[in-house]
């Protein structure tokens, strides 16, 4: 027997969150700290409201393309088995399209991935991690809303500092939930909880408040933004910095100028052999007669800044450990601070500057990343370029 009929389908909703679940407004906002069912529950949700709109298109959207395959799998397929309409459904998975039974579809898209969603009109919307998709400012006014103007949608996620999910929270209908108001949280848990993380950070995510600045290691990203990128070298000592490739990563190489500490040049790729790559560091290299060059050489980056060695090129490899990296991410978080280094906008960049984030660690150590399924390969470019930058240069052989 389905749990869905062509009346109102009877669900197992929390009772915490069944207000939230049953508000008919056409944007309704939730915050909830993490482990509250916010996600399940929505998944279920929007099942519930395509069973009554057969035919109509539906819009998912999540931090990343990696992680929709995961939310397919551990809550939609299970879902729609539990309602015996599974065999009936089909999941396009390479279009990232969940055909319904009753002939209604759900797209998924990622706020990774923006421009694969927009040009299209939808019924109903559930923005998932809200906290994370709104970290890109321009996401609802460029790409989302104009998609679900006319939807009914539900965002929901743990908030991440102040952001959009923020002004929207405000905006609209909105409910809050916390760790206490969940049931997958013991007592013991949340006391264990609170005496491990700091306190911004138990706020933001146990108790889904609204932190400015909670978890950001970058300050003053937007304020930094100056001048423009250069397709040829102009008066300036150069050095270049190269972030390689790991399976799904990129690389990036990026370009700056000792006298002013600005970025000049900003070269990002990914899916190309490792001769290739070479090639285009070489190339940047010698282009801009760079008077020291510094790259990446963990794991398989050590033969490649061999091969950089042997082509002639004054760089200093970097072997990146969680030691090295907390090092080299401190060390740019306080050139930002004191405004002591300045690129163009380069939308990449700034995106990965800002969703940039430290997580604290059980045995009270944090560690720097970008949030699973994000990318960040441009803020590590940025930050051996800042090495190089803060490298006096009587300390290089053969640069004066």
């Amino acid at each position: 027997m389905s749990l869905l009929t062509n009346q109102k389908p009877i669900v197992a909703v929390p009772t915490f969150l069944k207000a939230a679940y049953l508000d008919q407004s056409p944007i309704v906002c939730i915050k909830a700290g993490r482990r509250t069912g916010k996600t399940y529950n929505f998944v279920t949700w929007l099942l519930q409201e395509m069973d009554s709109n057969p035919g109509q298109p539906a819009l998912w959207v999540d931090t990343a393309q990696g992680n929709i395959q995961k939310y397919v799998d551990r809550y939609f397929e299970p879902e729609l088995k539990k309602m015996n309409h599974w065999e009936n459904c089909h999941w396009d998975k390479q279009r990232k399209v969940m055909h319904l039974y009753n002939g209604a579809y759900i797209d998924f898209g990622s706020a990774e991935r923006p421009e694969l969603m927009e040009g299209f009109g939808y019924a109903r919307g559930v923005l998932n991690e809200a906290g994370l998709i709104f970290k890109k400012a321009n996401l609802w006014d460029n790409t989302l809303y104009p998609m679900l103007k006319e939807a009914r949608v539900r965002i929901i996620g743990t908030p991440k500092g102040n952001n959009k999910f923020k002004e929207l929270y405000h905006s609209n209908p909105h409910y809050s939930f916390s760790c206490y108001d969940s049931p997958f949280w013991t007592p013991q848990e949340i006391e264990a909880a609170q005496r491990a993380m700091t306190q911004e950070a138990f706020k933001q995510e146990m108790l889904a408040e609204f932190i400015e600045g909670a978890g950001a290691v970058f300050r003053n990203i937007n304020i930094l933004v100056r001048g423009s990128l250069l397709t040829e070298p102009r008066d300036g000592r150069y050095v270049l910095a190269a972030d390689l490739a790991k399976h799904q990563d990129f690389t990036v190489i990026l370009i700056g100028d000792l006298n002013t500490n600005q970025v000049v040049y900003y070269e990002r790729f990914n899916q190309i052999d490792w001769g290739l790559q070479k090639s285009r560091i070489i190339a940047a290299y010698n282009k801009f007669k760079c008077v020291k060059g510094i790259v990446d050489a963990t794991g398989v980056g050590d033969s490649i800044f061999d091969d950089l060695i042997s082509a002639g090129l004054d760089v200093e490899g970097f072997k990146f450990t969680s030691a090295s990296k907390q090092e080299l991410v401190s060390n740019l978080s306080v050139a930002m601070d004191n405004m002591s280094i300045h690129y163009p906008h380069i939308e990449t960049l700034l995106d990965e500057l800002s969703i940039f984030a430290y997580e604290q660690r059980a045995n009270g150590s944090f560690s720097y990343s970008a949030p699973d399924g994000y990318h960040d390969d441009t803020v590590m470019a940025l930050g051996l370029l800042n090495r190089l930058f803060n490298v006096k240069p009587v300390e290089w052989a053969g640069v004066r």
